[in-house]
């Protein structure tokens, strides 16, 4: 999952940043420093919250092949590159050169991130089926394993927003569909059922917001989840951050004949 990490930087190149007139920001390889990776976020803590996302990570053994290599206009704005490595030799001596030079390439993100709940837009018949639509539109492809999804959807689930004993939480981004999480909660079951961040959204934090959305809904941080065995590796930061607990495996065949269905936090019917 992203990190975001805080760093410090002189005013004059926060404001350049910010602007969108400096994009790279050189480091030398601290061990902190060697730990951001593309799709991590900077903030700058003693000037604002706001998010750069690292789009760009590349090493450099020293200050001259990065600059070799780089625009130095776009690190330090209004001087020239020979000036530049006088600047960065300053500032690192000789053994802290020696960690390998980092550049990275930063861009400010300004993703307008939303969340809706389908319960919300039922007296907005407009909006309503076409965020049901959509839901189900990014969910499509996984019939696959679930064969009978088309018609647990739209049978089960949207009836479900109705009558109070389930939600569909949609997150958008710049009006896209981010991630989806269809829920059930009634007498038995405080249930995920299925939960999807569109590809070309991983890492943006959508995940996080939805589950402390759907967790908001189901009145716990440990619903009951399946997970096709496959998937597993995807879904592994959300089960060690949350504590979730593998209590149940499933026969193949149970939804499909090519994976086995892992569950956690409780049991499914044999």
């Amino acid at each position: 999952m992203a990190k975001n990490y805080n760093w410090r930087i002189k005013r004059e190149y926060y404001n350049l940043i910010n602007k969108g007139i400096k994009t790279l920001e050189v480091r030398v390889g601290y061990p902190d420093i060697k730990r951001v990776q593309k799709g991590d976020t900077i903030t700058f803590k003693d000037y604002s919250n706001i998010k750069f996302e690292v789009i760009r990570v590349t090493r450099y053994e020293d200050f001259p092949d990065m600059l070799d290599n780089e625009d130095s206009s776009k690190a330090i704005p209004g001087v020239t590159k020979y000036k530049a490595l006088e600047m960065y030799q300053e500032i690192y001596p000789e053994d802290k050169e020696a960690l390998g030079v980092y550049v990275f390439e930063l861009r400010k993100q300004t993703n307008n991130m939303r969340i809706y709940t389908l319960s919300s837009l039922v007296n907005n018949h407009n909006l309503f089926g076409k965020f049901a639509q959509a839901a189900y539109s990014v969910t499509d492809y996984i019939c696959k394993d679930y064969p009978k999804h088309f018609e647990w959807y739209w049978a089960k689930e949207i009836p479900r927003v109705f009558n109070g004993t389930g939600e569909v939480v949609i997150c958008t981004i710049n009006n896209n569909v981010a991630g989806i999480a269809f829920l059930k909660k009634d007498d038995t079951e405080s249930k995920i059922c299925t939960f999807l961040v569109v590809e070309g959204y991983r890492g943006k934090h959508v995940a996080t917001e939805m589950l402390e959305q759907a967790f908001k809904y189901l009145g716990t941080t440990k619903p009951l989840i399946t997970i096709a065995d496959y998937k597993i590796p995807m879904f592994e930061p959300i089960i060690k951050k949350y504590n979730w607990e593998l209590t149940q495996t499933m026969r193949e065949g149970y939804y499909n004949n090519s994976s086995r269905e892992l569950v956690y936090n409780g049991e499914l019917p044999e």
